[in-house]
């Protein structure tokens, strides 16, 4: 990853006079006209924008003091978003997030009516995975670490940075285009109008990890911060051999330029330096610790600034005994081919800073800029004993993967009285996601009978450097001009425009070392035996001995641009606030490309593939609110989804994620989906509700990944003939206070989604695959979410039971007659409990994963993968001075 730099001064977009970290009171001595005002970001447009009242709609108080406390990310203000947006919408507030005790943005989405999370990062909105659901921030996309794919994984966000999340289950004309399951809205942390300060500190254990036996390797000095001290960096004088998309390559009289072998066996010292062993090790407790501070201050009588800063660490490990199963179909149904147990210990490190300054000028003007910064390193030992290849076989992995996302935004909101009260929006976001995974090894030993010798299959080892940069550059203004009518009625137009512009570089360089022929080496029996730090040793690197071979693949490396520029309008009408019509529609003029380069040959021209396309995008909503506290949803649109970069390009390449091959397909075409959501809402009081929905989406054209047929796995993509996905959903929010009055403390949430799914492959494109017809890869027929609060008035007291469950689904397609491969259904209990004990203080306990079911994937009756994710408890300090203590 290119370096980069964090600003100490940043900007929110989330400013809201009545909202901040902490309570406030506030004197108003001239005229005050009663509004409301939006306390959403300006930019982030997922609801109905609350407009401005003209001088002859508002009633003028003279000579009062206005007397109020707010807090940012309160429960009863994302309830009121959720009931006054203009579409099917789910709202959760920091309050309700730190109830719930999880630490990131993945582990709270799961908890969403109709949300799973699959690999504990990726969000599938209505059993429709990463391709048919956007991640905004703050209302702007954002780049991804993957290294292969655009989709953003969400364990990467900390949920204390947060003010909010919204997820925007039905489509409006002010959202991107590519949009089926829903869209993810994440809201940063306001900027505070009185002094705030927090700090917090935590250890955890975790069952099976903590304080037991672990493996591990010897690593750089500065581990722990998450960034590599440069042990595992590639070799200086390596590096700059193969500068510039240059291939190395041995001299030879067809090459003389080449290495020499005095050259390859210094590029061979220096790779081989870090190491290759792994030992066993106990494992220490998870920890962590967070700081935020905050002020406001008065620069004068109609100017006010706001500041915050925030910063969190921390690390977790996990130590995982998998067991894992192949089969091949028979006559019989299936057979055993490989069997394999995997252990494997990780040690994951999360560090995020933000900073957030915000301006406002009067009553109607704001500027803002955010910086967030967040960065997440897995470092992984991994040993894998059983049968590869019909091979009784021991492979070894270290793995270090840096993943990283640096954020800045800019904007302004705008109220313009003289102009019928026009509201301006404008935001440019410059963001850049990158990865880095710098020296994976890998290497295999065969076992000789009882015993194990360093494999003479070309596969015996391997080295590689990775590296992904991904840039973003958004920029959007949107407008608003309401019209208020005297009988209540009111007629808002908005409208906007953007272009958002990508550039992603991915690089990935693999060496081995290969024996040279009639090496004195291969003559010692003995010498194979012996542990792989001692067989890739010094004395051994030489050019009689072990030579440095490169073997990156000639598509492995590849560029790729995006220009997405998007218009939309939109009219909405509330009749008597009782009936609001809405009508709009989005158009987006894509043009992207990706560029697979051969570095083996420069001469080899590269590989090009695109997708040029307009769209027009129209969505309609009508809300009835036929009660003071309940109302009936109707929503209808249509959207698209679009190739990912590399899905479009012939060259074949192999997944780093999945480790397979793949290759692209350039006549795959965008998917069009039709989106039909309905759903009733009542709101017993401003903190509890119940919302019955059901919904429709009809897929021309769906891209889905095939497995192709062939002796090796290759995989690749192709459109199916047609998709549907349906289901309903249950919402219940509730204090039990109707039980009476010693019930009161008591609350109860429960939801509850039965989806549908069915995808009609093409015979043509997909004969190899088992099933033609089968549900959408990653769809739960049913998620169940259960959580039990107790949570006195006086506020120094609360627990959480929380149950969550997804019902199975599948993780593999199957393919020649093989069953699909299925994710079993996942019971998860957990439990949090937060006391004040005494001023300022508080302590917090939480339990994850109480009933610590066994993980199991199927095909057919018979388990491929099987593990336990062990209990987790974690205690936490927290230390709150000031106001909002």
């Amino acid at each position: 990853m290119r370096p980069i730099s964090l600003p100490v001064a940043s900007l929110s977009f989330a400013i809201a006079c009545a909202l901040a970290h902490g309570s406030e009171t506030w004197a108003q001595s001239p005229p005050v006209a009663v509004a409301t005002q939006s306390a959403t970001p300006a930019i982030d447009q997922t609801t109905t924008a609350v407009p401005a009242l003209s001088p002859a709609d508002t009633t003028e108080l003279s000579g009062v003091t206005v007397q109020g406390s707010s807090k940012a990310g309160n429960d009863a203000l994302y309830l009121d978003e959720r009931r006054s947006a203009a579409t099917v919408t789910e709202a959760l507030g920091a309050e309700q997030i730190a109830r719930t005790g999880d630490s990131d943005v993945a582990g709270t989405l799961k908890r969403v009516t109709g949300l799973t999370v699959v690999d504990g990062k990726y969000v599938h909105v209505r059993g429709l995975g990463e391709r048919y659901t956007n991640v905004l921030l703050n209302g702007a996309p954002i780049p991804s670490p993957d290294y292969t794919r655009r989709v953003v994984p969400l364990d990467l966000f900390p949920t204390e940075l947060l003010d909010g999340v919204i997820v925007q289950k039905s489509y409006g004309p002010g959202l991107p285009g590519e949009f089926a399951g829903g869209s993810v809205v994440l809201r940063t942390r306001e900027v505070p109008y009185a002094f705030h300060f927090r700090a917090k500190g935590s250890l955890g254990y975790h069952e099976g990890t903590t304080f037991d036996d672990g493996i591990g390797y010897a690593g750089g000095s500065r581990d722990w911060t998450g960034r590599d001290d440069g042990k595992r960096a590639l070799p200086g004088d390596l590096e700059a051999a193969i500068s510039g998309g240059r291939f190395l390559r041995p001299q030879s009289p067809a090459n003389p330029t080449g290495a020499t072998p005095i050259q390859l066996q210094a590029y061979g010292h220096g790779v081989a330096a870090a190491g290759y062993g792994i030992e066993d090790r106990r494992i220490g407790p998870d920890s962590g610790y967070s700081v935020g501070i905050g002020n406001g201050f008065e620069l004068g009588d109609n100017m006010r600034l706001g500041i915050i800063g925030a910063t969190r660490y921390a690390q977790s490990w996990d130590t995982v005994h998998e067991q894992r199963d192949t089969y091949a179909a028979s006559d019989h149904g299936l057979d055993p081919i490989a069997a394999q147990v995997v252990d494997a210990t990780s040690r994951e490190i999360d560090a995020s800073f933000f900073t957030n300054v915000g301006l406002d000028i009067g009553m109607d003007h704001r500027i803002a800029l955010t910086s967030l910064l967040l960065r997440q390193t897995m470092d992984r030992a991994k040993l894998t004993d059983g049968v590869a290849d019909s091979v009784p076989s021991r492979f070894g992995e270290q793995k270090w993967t840096e993943n990283q996302l640096l954020a800045h935004q800019l904007g302004g909101h705008h109220v313009l009285p003289f102009a019928k009260y026009l509201e301006l929006d404008w935001q440019y976001t410059r963001a850049r996601a990158g990865r880095d995974e710098p020296n994976t090894r890998r290497w295999r030993f065969d076992h000789a009978g009882d015993a194990l010798e360093f494999s003479h299959r070309s596969d015996s080892n391997s080295q590689t450097w990775g590296e992904l940069d991904d840039d973003l550059d958004n920029l959007q203004f949107k407008a608003l001009l309401p019209f208020n009518f005297k009988d209540g009625s009111s007629l808002n137009f908005a409208g906007g425009l953007g272009r958002s512009t990508r550039e992603r570089e991915s690089s990935i360089r693999t060496f081995t070392f290969q024996l040279a022929p009639n090496s004195d080496l291969a003559a010692n029996p003995e010498f194979w035996h012996l542990p792989i730090d001692q067989i890739l040793a010094p004395d051994n690197i030489r050019p009689d001995g072990f030579v440095l071979r490169e073997v990156t693949r000639a598509t492995d490396n590849y560029r790729a641009e995006q220009t997405l520029d998007s218009l939309y309008l939109n009219a909405e009408y509330t009749f008597h606030d009782q009936f609001r019509f809405s009508l709009g529609a989005r158009r987006e003029r894509n043009d992207q490309q990706v560029v697979t380069y051969s570095i083996i040959n420069s001469n080899s021209p590269p590989v090009v593939a695109g997708d040029h396309s307009a769209a027009w995008l129209p969505a309609a909503a009508f809300t009835w609110m036929h009660s003071a506290n309940a109302q009936l949803r109707l929503g209808l649109s249509q959207t698209l989804a679009r190739p990912d970069f590399r899905e479009l390009s012939r060259a074949p390449y192999t997944d780093p994620e999945l480790d397979i091959d793949t290759i692209g397909n350039p006549d795959l075409v965008g998917t069009r989906i039709r989106n039909l959501d309905l759903r009733w809402e009542y709101y017993f009081s401003d903190a509890d509700s119940l919302s019955i929905g059901a919904f429709d989406k009809r897929f021309k054209d769906p891209i889905e990944r095939l497995r192709l047929p062939g002796s090796t796995p290759l995989l690749s993509f192709a459109n199916a003939a047609s998709a549907h996905n349906y289901g309903v959903e249950l919402d219940i929010y509730k204090r039990l206070d109707f039980f009476g009055q010693p019930w009161s403390p008591f609350r109860l949430g429960f939801n509850y989604a039965r989806i549908r799914s069915r995808v009609e492959l093409d015979p043509r494109s997909a004969s190899y695959q088992t099933n033609l017809s089968r549900s959408m890869q990653g769809q739960s027929p049913h998620v169940v979410n259960v959580q039990i609060g107790y949570e006195p008035p006086e506020g120094r007291f609360d627990a959480q039971l929380m149950f969550n469950r997804a019902g199975r689904r599948i993780s593999e397609v199957g393919v020649q007659g093989q069953p699909d491969i299925y994710e079993e259904a996942f019971n998860a209990l957990d439990f949090q409990m937060r006391h004040q004990f005494a001023p300022n203080w508080r302590w917090s306990l939480r339990l994850r994963n109480l009933l610590d079911p066994e993980v199991r994937f199927t095909q057919g009756s018979l388990p491929t993968r099987q593990y336990r994710k062990g209990r987790e408890f974690q205690l936490s300090f927290e230390w709150r001075p000031g106001k909002d203590s």
